[in-house]
């Protein structure tokens, strides 16, 4: 159906009176389906392969991608994004079994590394468990740090902090330190470049450190576990040899 001048007025009217862009209708068969952020970076949904718009062998697309770094050219949707991974104990906790306050000052080094949905749905595929290494990169990897750059800059695969938090720890207490690596979710597709070339599409999730904002780090202290109150109950080996 054709609209005519007065109706499509009419229509653009209505979307700014709902606060919504003609895009913001309903979505099409090309939209992209929800994003689940409930998954985890080590169980990503698996990459899928399709030749000519029919399933394909997800090794094949990936050989072929592979071959060369302008074999295939990566694009993004709309589903990336940033997000805090959930909190994880870093280090060693400390335990205070003196009668008085402990102060301290400790170094905390962490790192995080890159995950694929096309490793974890094929192992072996690549020169190693992910697109990219730090020693060792892959075809695939260039092409997605060309489809990434304009809106991302220099693509991060690995990032390694270091904080220093001062340590303050009660009597009767243990002090531990908790961080939420900053990461970004990447959804999109690897299509097969060139007048010859085979019509090969591979869908992949990739989700690596984000290189800002820095990761959130926590200082925490709380009671003592039980075995951490028998262990500062505990008579000195040397004490106790001379019994």
């Amino acid at each position: 159906m054709k609209l005519s001048p007065r109706t499509a007025t009419a229509v653009l009217a209505a979307c700014a009176a709902l606060g919504l862009s003609p895009a913001a209708q309903p979505a099409g068969a090309d939209a992209p389906p929800p994003v689940d952020k409930t998954i985890p970076k080590t169980a990503l949904p698996a990459a899928a392969a399709s030749l000519d718009e029919k399933d394909a062998d997800l090794g094949e697309a990936v050989a072929y991608c592979q071959h060369s770094p302008d074999a295939c050219t990566f694009t993004a949707d709309r589903r990336t994004y940033s997000y805090y991974e959930k909190a994880r104990t870093v280090g060693e906790a400390y335990v205070n079994c003196t009668r008085g306050t402990l102060e301290r000052e400790r170094s905390v080094t962490f790192r995080d590394d890159a995950f694929d949905s096309v490793n974890q749905a094929q192992d072996g595929l690549f020169p190693h468990r992910t697109l990219a290494h730090p020693k060792a990169t892959s075809a695939m990897a260039e092409q997605f740090e060309r489809g990434m750059e304009s809106s991302s800059g220099k693509w991060t695969w690995t990032r390694t902090e270091k904080s220093n938090v001062e340590v303050d720890i009660k009597p009767g207490q243990a002090s531990w330190v908790e961080v939420q690596p900053a990461r970004k979710r990447v959804y999109g597709s690897f299509r097969a470049t060139g007048p010859d070339a085979p019509p090969f599409q591979i869908d992949v999730i990739v989700d690596s450190p984000a290189a800002t904002p820095s990761s959130r780090v926590y200082q925490r202290t709380g009671p003592m576990s039980s075995a951490e109150k028998q262990r500062c109950m505990s008579d000195r080996r040397a004490a106790a040899a001379r019994h």
